[in-house]
């Protein structure tokens, strides 16, 4: 290395000798130019290619650079040997980000650091001695940096040396402080640039290195490196050789007895380097470090690595980069209970599932940033799709874990987040687990702020009612009432009802803008009911329906998790996963969470044994190889390593194993293998409490444990004391407030329960059922337990229990099962339930046991009927049984009634046979022989005026039992009249109406009331109908029923029959809507389908845009379908889709569910032949009337006119089909002026009298058909002026009415009457404006055929 001199100490002035405070103003002048002037140099040798690589890499210039190098460094030592007058000088620069603050040679930031420890006082001195060392592992860090370079070499990046080995030294480096990148190492002078006489000096340079981290980390004392005495070793042919490790020695070489002498003389000398390190306070994770970086011995060009020493420099720089993202553990060794294997601190190789569940939470807030603010805001955003996450994987593999840690992120940006986990061993409750994830959220509400939102939300979105039975589910719900629950809160609640609750629940929950997740976990092991409700509240809001709901969509992700290689033992899984895929407003995620991969794995064992990855990387490998990388498998394996000592901890060294006894150690395909290991080393007593523990699944309340007391007597063991010993050992973990004890992994339990012997389980089971309902009997508290009871009932084998009188205890117990799974509703479990409690009993029971047997009989029809997968051959053979077993009416009514809703589906006619039968076992007898009208008339004049006579008992409440039950009968009878269409449906209502006036009102009532006041208008012409409606609205809004269930009804009849006379007839829609969702929310099905056909009737005849209807039709469609009401799709949403898109001017296309396309000619052959539903033939025959008078084929149009006069029933009432009438007089208009007859115009001054009347009481729905039908018939009859007056006036009403398709039917008439007069400039004008109102309504492909105008294009 070339010497330079020194410059000579000379002011700008030329003076040689100054004042001291002279002296220290000069040095600091020059302490500012000489960090310019080396700022400058080290910029000018940067390396391009290693800044692009990201690599600090500072390489200095050669002899041919050496004036200006020389000065630089001449300059540097001229500054150094100047005389200090204090301390050494801070230069400041004017920006400071990334200018040096401060430098000083290595030795000389070792002395300052080792005076500031100095100082330090009592508890700093530690604290102080950390902080030194975790800056001196920056400083190395730093050094590594600058001592390697970046080459390419067969397309692949290396990391090799760039600075010569003899330059690593502490004498020639210094410390930069930066106020951007802190403290660095760097070189005084880095020698050449050439680095290929570099090549092979590898671990020279790892040496060099491992020289100044012992000198840095020892802080400067204590012997040097070199004072460790070497070991000797000679090659055999005189040439340097490199020796890895005793494989690189050949058997016929005379180096392996060299080699090995190397091997023991290194680690002599390793142990003495490390004991002076250690002695000098140094952590052993660093003394670890620079002895690997030594690695060897090297002597007269031959250098020896041992086994554990670096082999890289990205092993070193990888080394480096855990000690300073985490120094606790990799440098102090002093993160809490590090001896003892900690795996739940972080969550290892599943960031990119996580962000998977992070960017669907995203999609329902709005938002992708980690901004809790901007989190906030989005939540008052909307979002199209319903998301639902499924995240797949076998057991163990860390799926729930994913969950939980994404749960920590959304919980801190605000979300609200509810999480529940099903069983395999016990199926509970129907609907508990989820409904202990609301339970269990709001308990943790009480008390808090957001137990005062939550109240609120509730008054203002449910009804008590409504509170008061979803609280059987959720007991919580009662504290956020502001008074008692309900009293009526008895009322059975159907499947449709309760999904709609929970809905309505989650609803309440997010309506101050939060969003909402509830985590489902093991779905596998889900039951139906609970299936189908994660299934309704996934398709809850559905978009499309104008008003179907009137709050904004709440923001809820939806996650479950199931073990994909066992999904196919659960059907209900499996389908409602098809069903979600199939949804088209659901989006899935599916995340699948397999094992790790191997660097995974090795970062998961560095962190938990607070070792570097390189060394663990070979144990790594192993535990791989035994546990196929899944989670559990992981855990356990180690476990049980630390057990048997064949990996051990040291305080000094960590950890230590060796790799070939772990890969001696056997393990099983099954994790069950390593817990029971771990079972072995309890006490049996507890291991009994755990078995027993197990069979109650994989949790167990407290008040259970307390239940099971005395189970065996005298020998029972101490269930709680096996849990604390299990807790211990970390099997078992507490949970929550109420005390639930739950197995820390559901394969624990699994294992545990598995343990029990086959042939000793049923007599456990039989001890525990028996002292189960003793305790809970004595303690009031059998309905609350009858399902775990059950569920232990059923695992006992049934020919196992030969007591009668066990075998009847057993079989009352499934009946009560039964009865409570029926008010969930859970069907599927009923059906299980009743089957069971079958199982206990035999045909001689009847006479032993007949109130038992009749009511298992009776609950099983119900549950049957009310099954998706009914098996209708023992549907059947169970109502044939109520029937023949039940001594008097009371005990077969609900199975009645469920008989004439069975055959109802395949005849209507049979149904209303059944119906009155059984009013007249009632004494409730109906003629049912038609009636006339004016009979019919007079009996509503006549009730009419008893009513309000006596109209004080419509308030009070029907409490005869015989009369009630009467009551649903003819609800049922006049809804089947009603598809019928027949008026012995009115004679059904009066009857109804006369019972309630004497006997007080039920449910039933109200709807006969609203129907009623239908009669009074469509009969008799009072419009006084429109307020007896109006009455039923207020006497229903006092009601003390259950008016959720009834409100379909009433809502059909009041706003589908009677205000829309004095009302404008869109206001009517929002509460067609309203009752649609009620209908399909409360499960009744029959009204919902009712309304469903009546609001798309009506805003089609309104001229609601197309593209609306067929939206909000599509919705309708997926709601019937969901229902198993694939017929109302045929029979009447296929039809009127048909007309719609050839409105459109759009091809003909399937309405999903249906595969195959049925067009509306082929439905009126149908119809023909088939016995089908009169409602649904009239509704084809007047759509089909209407689009072919408005596409102009007349001749079909009068085919429609005919068949409605030969098909239609009813034809007495006044006003049954307004638009029939109103298109019949159009087309009766048409063919009289173009067949020049007039013997149909009578008819149509007929149809113009109605109108005229309904005109009087509401201009706004009939003015503008009024003028438009009696234009034509001017028309007809040659009054031409007054024609013109009348289509102007037609044109005026539609238009302020916002009656689009009456608009452009007018202004089209209106074109076709001014072309016939010879007025071609007013009928173009005319038939424009029609074409802009078609267009406007969506009949796009109408427009297309008008005269005078382009053709246009349809579109969607």
């Amino acid at each position: 290395m070339a010497m330079f001199r020194r410059k000579s100490t000379i002011s700008e002035n030329g003076a040689g000798d100054l004042a001291p405070q002279d002296s220290h103003k000069l040095r600091e002048q020059r302490w500012v130019s000489f960090i310019d002037r080396m700022d400058a140099s080290f910029e000018k040798s940067l390396d391009a290619d290693a800044k692009n690589m990201n690599i600090v890499q500072c390489r200095r210039n050669g002899a041919s650079a050496a004036p200006s190098h020389a000065s630089v460094v001449d300059e540097y030592f001229s500054v150094l040997s100047a005389p200090r007058t204090g301390g050494f000088v801070s230069v400041t620069h004017t920006s400071m980000i990334g200018k040096i603050i401060s430098r000083k040679t290595l030795k000389e930031w070792i002395q300052m650091e080792k005076l500031k420890s100095l100082g330090e006082v009592d508890g700093s001195v530690a604290a102080g001695s950390k902080k030194y060392f975790e800056k001196a592992v920056g400083l190395i860090n730093s050094l590594v940096l600058k001592v390697i370079i970046t080459e390419i070499r067969d397309g692949k990046a290396e990391l090799e040396v760039a600075v010569e080995p003899d330059l690593i030294t502490s004498d020639n480096l210094v410390v930069h402080q930066t106020v951007n990148e802190g403290e660095t190492l760097h070189f005084i002078n880095s020698g050449t640039e050439d680095t290929a006489c570099l090549a092979g000096k590898k671990y020279a340079a790892m040496k060099a290195l491992g020289s100044v981290a012992h000198e840095l980390f020892v802080k400067g004392s204590g012997p040097p490196i070199q004072a460790f005495s070497p070991a000797t070793a000679t090659s055999s042919d005189g040439t340097p050789r490199l020796l890895l490790n005793l494989d690189d020695c050949d058997e016929k070489s005379n180096e392996s007895s060299q080699a090995k002498r190397l091997r023991a003389a290194d680690a002599n000398k390793q142990a003495r380097i490390s004991s002076t390190m250690l002695g000098a306070g140094v952590p052993y994770p660093l003394c670890r470090f620079v002895v690997d970086l030594l690695g060897g011995e090297c002597s007269d060009g031959l250098l020896y690595r041992s086994d554990s020493s670096f082999k890289s420099f990205a092993d070193i720089l990888q080394d480096l980069e855990q000690m300073i993202a985490d120094p606790e553990a990799f440098i102090h060794l002093s993160i809490k209970d590090q001896w003892r294997l900690a795996f739940g601190e972080k969550m290892h190789g599943r960031d990119k599932e996580q962000k998977m569940l992070l960017d669907a939470a995203a999609r329902v807030t709005g938002t992708n940033s980690n901004d809790a603010l901007l989190e906030a805001l989005a939540l008052l955003t909307q979002h199209d799709k319903q998301q639902v996450v499924m995240v797949t994987g076998s057991a163990g593999s860390g799926k729930s874990r994913l969950v939980m840690e994404t749960k920590k992120i959304l919980e801190n940006r605000g979300w609200l987040f509810l999480d529940c986990k099903f069983d395999r061993i016990v199926h509970s409750e129907p609907l508990s687990t989820i409904a202990g994830a609301f339970d269990e959220f709001l308990k943790q509400c009480i008390g808090t702020l957001r137990q005062h939102q939550i109240q609120k939300n509730l008054g203002a979105m449910m009804q008590a009612t409504d509170v008061s039975i979803l609280a059987k589910h959720v007991p919580s719900l009662a504290k956020f009432l502001d008074g008692p629950l309900s009293s009526m809160c008895s009322f059975e609640a159907n499947r449709d009802q309760v999904h709609h609750l929970f809905t309505k629940l989650v609803e309440v929950l997010s309506a101050s803008g939060q969003a909402v997740s509830l985590f489902c976990d093991d779905l596998q092991w889900a039951d139906t009911a609970s299936l189908d409700l994660f299934t309704a509240l996934t398709e809850a809001s559905e978009p499309g329906l104008d008003s179907f709901g009137d709050q904004r969509k709440p923001k809820v992700l939806f996650i479950g998790t199931y073990r994909d290689n066992e999904v196919n033992d659960n059907a209900r899984l499996v389908e409602m996963l098809n069903t979600l895929e199939r949804t088209p407003t659901v989006q899935v995620t599916d995340i699948g969470v397999r094992g790790f991969d191997l660097d995974t794995m090795n970062g998961i064992v560095s962190r938990s044994l607070c070792l570097p990855r390189r060394r663990t990387k070979p144990l790594a490998e192993i535990i791989l190889q035994k546990t196929d990388g899944i989670v559990i498998h992981i855990i356990e394996f180690i476990g049980r390593l630390t057990m048997e000592r064949i990996l051990c901890h040291s305080f000094v060294k960590g950890w230590e194993w060796d790799n070939e006894t772990i890969e001696a150690c056997p393990i099983s395909d099954s994790v069950a293998e390593l817990f029971t290991y771990k079972l072995k080393s309890l006490p049996a007593a507890d291991v009994l409490g755990l078995q027993i523990c197990s069979i109650f699944g994989i949790g167990i309340e407290q008040r259970t444990i307390s239940l099971l007391k005395g189970y065996d007597g005298d020998d029972s063991v101490d269930i709680g004391a096996a849990l604390q010993a299990a807790i211990e050992e970390g099997l078992v973990e507490a949970h929550g407030s109420s005390k639930v004890y739950k197995f820390a992994h559901d394969m624990i339990a699994e294992t545990v329960f598995d343990l029990i012997p086959r042939d000793e389980r049923s007599k456990l089971l039989t001890k525990l059922v028996t002292v189960l309902i003793r305790n809970a009997e004595d303690a009031g508290e059998i309905d609350d337990n009858v399902f775990v009871v059950v569920d232990l009932i059923n695992r006992i084998p049934k020919e196992g229990v030969t007591d009668p009188a066990q075998r009847v205890l057993y079989a009352t117990m499934n009946d009560k099962a039964g009865k409570k799974a029926l008010s969930v509703p859970d069907f599927c479990s009923a059906v299980k339930y009743s089957e069971s409690g079958l199982a206990f009993l035999d045909s001689s029971h009847w006479k032993s046991h007949h109130d038992l047997m009749l009511s298992i009989h009776e609950a099983s029809v119900s549950a049957l009927y009310s099954f998706t997968n009914v098996n209708q051959d023992l549907l059947m053979e169970r109502i044939n049984i109520v029937f023949e077993h039940a001594s008097k009416l009371d005990e077969e009514f609900r199975t009645r009634l469920v008989w004439i809703k069975l055959i109802s589906t395949t005849s209507l006619q049979e149904a209303i046979d059944e119906c009155h039968t059984l009013l007249e076992r009632m004494g409730e007898p109906i003629d049912s022989s038609d009636v006339e009208v004016s009979h019919v008339a007079s009996e509503l004049v006549r009730l009419k005026e008893s009513i309000l006579e006596e109209s004080n008992q419509l308030s009070s409440q029907m409490t005869y039992v015989n009369k009630i039950m009467a009551m649903k009968v003819m609800t049922n009878l006049l809804s089947f009249y009603y598809h019928q269409r027949r008026l012995s449906d009115t004679t059904v209502c009066l009857r109804m109406v006369e019972i309630s006036i004497k006997f007080g009102c039920c449910e039933d009532s109200y709807f006969a009331l609203a129907s009623f006041g239908v009669y009074l208008i469509t009969i008799l012409g009072d419009i006084d109908g429109v307020c007896w409606a109006r009455k039923t609205l207020a006497l229903l809004s006092k009601s003390r029923h259950n008016i959720n269930a009834v409100m379909p009804a009433v809502i059909t009849s009041v706003y589908g029959f009677a205000l829309w006379l004095v009302e404008p007839i869109q206001s009517t829609h929002d509460q067609l809507l309203f009752g649609i969702r009620l209908a399909f929310d409360y499960g009744n099905i029959a009204w919902a389908i009712i309304i469903t056909k009546l609001y798309i009737n009506r805003i089609f005849y309104c001229g609601k845009n197309i593209n609306s209807v067929l939206s909000e039709l599509k919705v309708l469609a997926r709601k019937s379908a969901l229902h198993g009401q694939i017929s109302v799709f045929e029979h009447y949403l296929v039809p009127i889709n048909n007309i719609l898109r050839k409105l459109k001017g759009l091809d003909e296309q399937v309405l999903v569910p249906i595969d195959v396309f049925v067009s509306n000619d082929e439905l009126l052959q149908k119809f023909s032949t088939d016995n089908v539903v009169q409602l649904d033939l009239e509704s084809l025959l007047v759509n089909e009337l209407v689009i072919t008078f408005i596409f102009r084929d007349m001749d079909k149009a009068q085919q429609m006119a005919d068949l409605i006069q030969e098909k239609m029933t009813r034809k007495q009432l006044l006003f049954k089909y307004i638009s029939a009438d109103f298109y019949m007089g159009l087309l009766a208009c048409y063919n009289s002026r173009n067949a020049q007859e007039r013997n149909q115009m009578s008819e149509v001054e007929t149809i113009c009298d109605k109108l005229q009347w309904l005109a009087s009481h509401s201009g706004w729905n009939f003015e503008s058909k009024l003028n438009l039908l009696t234009a034509e018939c001017q028309y007809t009859q040659g009054e031409i002026g007054k024609a013109a007056v009348s289509y102007d006036s037609a044109i005026k009403s539609a238009k302020e009415h916002k009656f689009d398709n009456e608009l452009a039917l007018a202004c089209e008439l209106a074109g076709y009457f001014y072309k016939e007069q010879g007025d071609e400039r007013r009928a173009e004008a005319m038939f424009k404006q029609s074409r802009d109102a078609y267009i406007k309504w969506g009949a796009i492909g109408k427009a297309q055929t008008l005269p005078y105008g382009p053709v246009v294009q349809p579109t969607g």
